[in-house]
Formats: structure tokens, C-alpha cells, sequence
């Protein structure tokens, strides 16, 4: 890889979760490049939710959450043997924008968790059910 095209790869992320509606949080993702600005093209990310704050626990599909969907920023290609609930594979839009909403169940906490192409952990702040 050259450095021009590391200038311009996914190494770092934002992610805003929105205001929950009965679980539903609507996430709002930017991938941004080493310069820290909005990426320019699409770009791939593997995803997970987690029930702790690193990470280190995935989220128990149909038990901690019962979907994760696409908006209209953003692709979610459902990859076998992916609990399409708890982890997959988004491709963002050309500008590096994703939008998706995870249903969290009643009485449980979690995160979205980004792997960006370098190894690095991008986490989310808390999403807990609320009525």
C-alpha cells in the first residue's frame, strides 16, 4: 500500500447514537481518514455490538438485541454466518457516511463496535432500553 492511498483509507470514525424511541436508537457513523477529515469514497467496516463499554463481549443475538438495519447512508450486505442482529459488514456511502438504527431489549445495555482496517476499536456510548 502507498502512501497516498493510506492518506486516504478509513482510520477513525465518529459515531453519534441518537435519541431512542422504545429501544430503537438511530446511530449516525463518519469514517474519516489519517487527516481527520470525511473520507471521499466508499469504505467497508466490520461491525459488532458488544454489552460491555470495550468491547470485550459480544451481544447475545435475539437476547441483548433483536436488529440491526441500514438507513439510507450506508450499505449492509448480510454476509453467512453473520447474526445479522449482533454483527456484520457496512460499506459506506461516498462521502463515508452511515446511518443505522440497532433495537436494544428491554432491561439490556450496548454498544456499537466499529473494527477499523488498521485493528483499531471505535465504541459507541451507551445504548440501554428505555420505555
Amino acid at each position: 500500500m502507498t502512501i497516498e492511498m493510506l492518506a486516504y483509507d478509513a482510520v477513525d470514525a465518529t459515531i453519534s447514537v441518537g435519541t431512542p424511541t422504545l429501544g430503537s436508537f438511530p446511530v449516525a457513523i463518519q469514517l474519516k481518514n489519517p487527516q481527520g477529515g470525511p473520507l471521499v469514497h466508499c469504505a467497508g467496516v466490520f461491525f459488532y455490538i458488544s454489552k460491555d463499554a470495550d468491547g470485550s463481549t459480544i451481544a447475545a443475538d435475539a437476547t441483548d438485541t433483536t436488529s440491526v438495519t441500514i438507513g439510507t447512508n450506508g450499505l449492509f450486505p448480510e454476509i453467512a454466518g453473520y447474526a445479522t442482529a449482533v454483527s456484520g459488514h457496512v460499506i459506506s456511502e461516498a462521502n463515508g457516511l452511515i446511518d443505522m438504527t440497532i433495537v436494544v431489549l428491554t432491561t439490556k445495555t450496548v454498544y456499537l463496535v466499529l473494527v477499523m482496517p488498521t485493528g483499531q476499536l471505535v465504541i459507541s456510548s451507551i445504548m440501554t432500553y428505555t420505555a
